[in-house]
């Protein structure tokens, strides 16, 4: 058959469904992915075939600009920031329909699979009468963007006769069980499986070390993107953390850190790596709240300092820390000290590490992409 996956153009949100994408490939099956055209690149480099028809779109464009390309003020209130992602998420759309509707006519699939911020793919897919769903990203998505996204493409909504956002034919939950909300999945369930890139793993990650290791990222969005000085912040943190008796590594963009060198004593700055290939030398990892880098480490049996920033992030720190496989620092509490402080507790404190040990083990009962690769096909075949 043939699968169409959509995506926007950010890893965190394209990453968690290579796996199940290469899993319907080694059944057979013709799978291409559907991005903004900036992304391409991106997606040849997981092994897989970008579709080329949307075109290129910054994030800055959608997500602080409206459609007349006038400046959006990030919300000050938290309270306001589902309705400024919802219709930053349908400008997205927006931009993007038009040419998702030329791809679905033009390559015919059997079935489609997107992010749960891309509303293109389902608008094409209820256009064309084709089932899609909707593939978690492993802890949540943004289910209360919708009534903005709604507002926001109430023209193309009326333009394609559809009265609202068309529902999932199936979704798939990768939340790991220890990090559910409630007993059950939200959907077909599936074993998360951690891809955050490509690359060669340094052979720093298994030579020995007498030191305890921290790995600091925040990711590649709020480096560029923030509002704050986050790289500023960074380089503060990865200066004060060798006072803990630790050696650190900080994971940013080369680009970037080239800035801060010469590097003290006891800091390496890693480059932008694939998280999972370094994650094995490291016994903390201190992060943005980034679902990738948040389900990662976790599966990786680390305990994890969490700094959310924007929407699920702080959502992915309630449920770390009331799993107790970590804590969190709210924007607010970001001083040096605190981060500091934290780390302290959670490298003398061996269980959180044993609690995100006791997650990895419940997310391997799950079915394997492999699995549902299978049951997607019978779904297909069966409409």
């Amino acid at each position: 058959m043939r699968v169409l996956v959509t995506t926007s153009a950010l890893e965190g949100h394209y990453f968690p469904m290579v796996p199940l994408a290469w899993a319907l490939r080694s059944f057979g099956h013709e799978v291409l992915v559907s991005a903004p055209e900036g992304f391409s690149d991106a997606i040849a480099r997981t092994g897989l075939s970008a579709a080329g028809f949307a075109p290129p779109v910054e994030f800055d464009r959608f997500m602080l600009h409206d459609r007349e390309g006038r400046p959006v003020a990030p919300p000050r209130d938290p309270r306001d920031r589902k309705e400024h992602g919802g219709r930053a998420w349908g400008r997205l759309a927006a931009l993007l329909l038009d040419r998702t509707l030329d791809l679905v006519e033009a390559f015919r699939p059997d079935l489609v699979i997107c992010e749960p911020n891309d509303f293109a793919g389902p608008l094409a897919a209820a256009r064309y009468g084709v089932p899609w769903v909707e593939h978690g990203w492993g802890i949540m998505g943004m289910p209360e963007f919708r009534p903005f996204v709604e507002l926001e493409l109430a023209p193309e909504l009326a333009r394609l006769g559809l009265p609202a956002l068309p529902l999932p034919d199936l979704r798939i939950d990768t939340c790991p069980p220890g990090l559910r909300t409630g007993p059950e999945p939200e959907g077909l369930p599936m074993r998360y499986v951690p891809y955050n890139g490509t690359g060669s793993a340094p052979d720093w990650v298994y030579a020995e070390r007498s030191k305890p290791r921290v790995f600091v990222t925040l990711g590649g969005v709020l480096p560029r993107h923030g509002r704050r000085d986050f790289r500023g912040m960074l380089r503060e943190w990865t200066e004060a953390l060798p006072s803990l008796g630790v050696e650190v590594v900080v994971g940013v963009a080369d680009d970037l850190s080239e800035a801060w060198r010469p590097l003290p004593d006891g800091v390496r700055a890693a480059g932008w790596l694939p998280l999972g290939g370094v994650l094995p030398g490291c016994d903390l990892v201190v992060h943005h709240g980034g679902v990738g880098s948040t389900v990662t480490t976790a599966l990786a049996g680390l305990p994890q300092l969490i700094t959310p920033q924007l929407v699920d992030q702080f959502e992915n720190a309630r449920r770390i820390v009331e799993a107790k496989a970590g804590l969190s620092l709210q924007p607010d509490e970001l001083s040096t000290a605190n981060v500091l402080d934290r780390c302290r507790e959670l490298l003398a404190d061996g269980g959180f590490a044993a609690r995100a040990r006791e997650i990895a083990a419940g997310n391997a009962d799950q079915p394997t992409p492999a699995d549902l690769a299978g049951e997607l096909e019978r779904f297909a075949l069966r409409r």
